[in-house]
């Protein structure tokens, strides 16, 4: 492994294009450590983001952890699902995309020339099986990471059409040309790809400061602090009927927020996501990457809204459940604001210890050898 204390000299500086999937905004959060990481170990590395996430909401993630702003390009060719709402898929729409994309002919030739306006000498996405088969039919090292992939997510939802499986072998044998795919813990497996690795969660870690978000609130040191967050993906309550149970505030950081005495719109509050999270006692969420990976090393409690149509849900809800007390909440529940039952749920069980690890310095160190070996034409490099 190559010292994270040293800084790598290449032959020459590295152009890193970095795609990122729209789905929400867990690949987001996973890839900017990373990249990060990337930036530590090697002089003049350039960057340029490929996504369909906002511009400036990318360009301000990188800034909020200290890496200066890359060039953002618009894309919209990973889009990973369509969803009804943040938590249901919507098959039909998603899968006439795939259809239409596969249909193209051309989409490989369109993906390496796009590489060669750019004038990249490696790629990384999280997840866009595209521009990896692109980068290795060029040469170019390609990397994959994510905690899941397009192609397993896509079978998981064929119900059955032998059209649908044809796609996602496909895709599968786009990952499968990527000198390495990092299957990030939790998350899917990658079963049956031949150069998956496994590495550890990447995640923030806020600062706690309980007594400051009760005053914040305006509430007594004693009340209990529930969030509610539901991700990059839109979702609404209708908080103005809920009843919470006593000594609870609700901390909102979803739509359409209607606030009473006990429900809170977080934007009013001012504070950063992951300090609310290392604050309040109790999270309300749907299964997600960044948000289940945050939760694990502040060891938070947390009432899990199930996502029965969702493969990679059981891989985060069983990694969780051994870092922090969990139970689950129906959405109806959730919807008409009846917490009691996981609330119990949650009492019942013992004390866990928080997660830990640095995916992002594993991943890093992996791609500079790689990067590194095929600069010195495949020689070992010591450094």
């Amino acid at each position: 492994m190559l010292p994270t204390e040293r800084r790598l000299r290449m032959n020459r500086p590295i152009h890193l294009l970095v795609c990122i999937s729209s789905h929400g905004w867990g690949h987001l959060a996973q890839t900017v450590p990373i990249i990060g990481a990337l930036r530590s170990r090697l002089r003049d590395l350039r960057i340029t983001v490929r996504t369909g996430l906002d511009a400036d909401v990318v360009r301000e993630r990188f800034r909020v952890l200290g890496q200066p702003a890359p060039d953002v390009l618009p894309d919209r060719s990973d889009f990973g699902f369509e969803m009804h709402d943040a938590i249901t898929i919507d098959d039909e729409r998603s899968i006439a995309r795939y259809a239409a994309l596969h249909a193209d002919a051309a989409w490989l030739d369109r993906e390496r020339d796009r590489l060669r306006e750019l004038g990249v000498d490696a790629v990384f996405a999280n997840i866009g099986y595209m521009p990896l088969a692109a980068a290795a039919s060029l040469g170019l090292p390609a990397f994959g990471v994510s905690s899941l992939n397009w192609a397993d997510l896509l079978a998981s939802r064929a119900h059955g059409r032998a059209d649908v499986m044809a796609i996602a072998e496909s895709m599968r044998q786009a990952y499968a040309t990527a000198d390495r795919l990092f299957a990030l813990v939790p998350g899917m497996p990658f079963d049956g790809f031949e150069r998956r690795v496994r590495a550890a969660p990447i995640a923030r870690r806020g600062r706690a400061n309980p007594a400051g978000l009760r005053k914040a609130l305006g509430v007594p040191a004693t009340q209990r602090i529930m969030m509610v967050a539901f991700g990059g993906l839109p979702m609404a309550f209708d908080t103005a009927r809920w009843q919470l149970p006593e000594g609870w505030s609700a901390v909102m950081l979803t739509t359409g927020t209607v606030e009473t005495p006990t429900v809170i719109a977080a934007e009013r509050l001012g504070w950063d996501y992951i300090d609310l999270l290392a604050s309040c006692d109790l999270l309300v969420a749907k299964p997600g990457y960044g948000t289940f990976a945050e939760a694990g090393f502040a060891s938070r409690d947390t009432l899990a809204v199930p996502r029965d149509d969702w493969p990679e849900a059981p891989w985060l809800i069983d990694w969780l459940a051994q870092h922090a007390r969990c139970a689950t909440i129906a959405l109806p529940d959730l919807r008409a604001g009846r917490f009691e039952a996981g609330l119990a749920a949650i009492a019942r069980q013992p004390a866990r210890v928080a997660a830990d690890g640095d995916g992002a310095a594993e991943i890093a160190d992996q791609i500079v050898s790689i990067i590194a070996g095929r600069q010195a034409g495949d020689t070992p490099q010591t450094v």
